[in-house]
């Protein structure tokens, strides 16, 4: 199967996983009459349960994708998304609603097969291109959700339950596509762990390890070799550039998504006429639009990746700053639009650059994982620490305030990389 065709059924995969017009409408339905539970329920109680299962659940799942190799891992996501909304649908109460979360920090976390799959399947040179379409798949499918469920909910023909039933019969569907997505067959990969400079992991070829899985010691030599991947990535200055953003901005990004319906929902004077589906729409567009045309940027993210990452990040911090004082929905709806599309775009340079780095090694499902592994770990730090109510339990506008707080401490970060980068070079 060539790798065009192969990335066809995965970027079909992608935009029916994401085909969940309920998602930009999940804090309403569950404070809604459907469900009877009250907005600190949700930010408090049942939302933090997703970051806690996600990062529990990231450890089994970054090792086995490459183990397992990749499809059975992709397989679990789609069954833990069915499993999502069949709770939504038909639970109550906050325990099976942190049930719900739970199911959902499993997908999320199995999500990392469908991201790293393609990079075990196609060549390298494809790997740009590649990169954007599956993105730009899966933000396709939530551009189509996000507007079919705005049109039905400004229209009054439906309710958020049935968006629910919509989404539950789109994960049915997705797990059944699943089924057809070609296996990732075993090869060997070579390393070389004598000689490690700066350069892309495939260059290192004096180690080939057989990867058979029919062979008794495969898990052995699996951890083995991944030990010695991992000793040449750590010597990799731009694999570790990348990771590092990577995992910093998506710890931020992960927590504003979870909780922005909330902060939403306190500037909203009508509950019952929202726009979260516009902006959820707008904002994949942009997203979408962008992860897309990534692959024509011309851009030398060597030379420009530390001042890039620190402007936007530093906008970033502005834009949550503004979001955390506004009272006017609209203006707080424009700044989450600006810093969605912002990271769908430098997501896709970052995966497709940390990709170009790994090379041909079979070890993207790890390399991946532990990028998202950190993310979700520094998510759960100020998860517990700023929304769990067990812990400070601050208001939703204080959280905002120290997420925007969050993305400064980023933008110094890269700052700081970038002035070390510019002297190196001058000396």
């Amino acid at each position: 199967m060539n790798w065009r065709t192969t990335t066809a059924i995965l970027c079909i995969y992608g935009a029916v996983k994401e085909f969940r017009p309920a998602t930009p409408f999940l804090t309403p339905f569950l404070v809604s009459s459907e469900k009877n539970l009250t907005l600190e329920d949700v930010y408090s109680q049942i939302y933090p349960y997703w970051t806690y299962s996600y990062m529990i659940a990231l450890i089994p799942m970054f090792i086995l994708t490459d183990i397992l190799r990749y499809k059975p891992i992709i397989l679990i996501e789609a069954f833990g998304l069915t499993v999502t909304w069949l709770l939504l649908v038909f639970g109550q109460g906050v325990w099976q609603m942190q049930l719900m979360q739970i199911s959902f920090g499993i997908s999320s976390a199995a999500e990392i097969a469908y991201y790293s799959y393609i990079y075990s399947m196609v060549d390298q040179k494809h790997y740009k291109k590649a990169t954007s379409y599956v993105r730009t798949s899966a933000l396709f499918g939530k551009l189509l959700a996000f507007l079919l469920g705005q049109i039905l909910i400004s229209s009054h023909s439906t309710n958020y339950l049935m968006l629910n039933i919509i989404s539950l019969i789109a994960c049915c569907l997705v797990t059944v596509i699943a089924i057809f997505l070609p296996k990732v067959k075993s090869r060997k990969s070579v390393v070389n762990i004598e000689t490690v400079q700066e350069e892309p992991l495939q260059s290192y070829d004096s180690v080939i390890i057989d990867e058979t899985p029919k062979s008794s010691s495969y898990t052995k030599e699996y951890f083995r070799k991944t030990v010695e991947e991992l000793k040449v990535c750590s010597k990799n200055r731009e694999l570790l550039k990348w990771s590092i953003w990577w995992a910093l901005a998506s710890c931020g990004m992960y927590q504003v998504q979870n909780y922005i319906q909330s902060l939403w929902r306190e500037m909203q004077n009508d509950p019952e006429n929202v726009a979260n589906g516009f902006v959820e729409l707008t904002n994949t567009l942009l997203g979408t639009a962008l992860s897309f045309s990534i692959q024509y940027f011309s851009i030398n993210w060597s030379q420009h990746g530390q001042s890039v990452l620190t402007i936007t990040s530093l906008l970033v911090a502005g834009l949550l700053y503004l979001c955390s004082k506004t009272t006017v929905v609209l203006i707080a709806y424009g700044s989450y639009i600006v810093i969605s599309s912002i990271y769908h775009m430098l997501i896709t340079a970052a995966s497709a650059n940390v990709a170009k780095e790994i090379g041909n090694g079979n070890n993207h499902g790890l390399i991946f994982g532990c990028n998202t592994f950190v993310a979700v770990f520094l998510q759960t730090i100020l998860t517990l620490v700023v929304v769990d109510s067990h812990f400070l339990h601050f208001d939703i506008r204080t959280q905002f305030m120290i997420y925007s707080g969050y993305f400064g401490i980023v933008s110094i970060i890269f700052a700081t990389f970038w002035i070390l980068s510019k002297c190196s070079r001058n000396a």
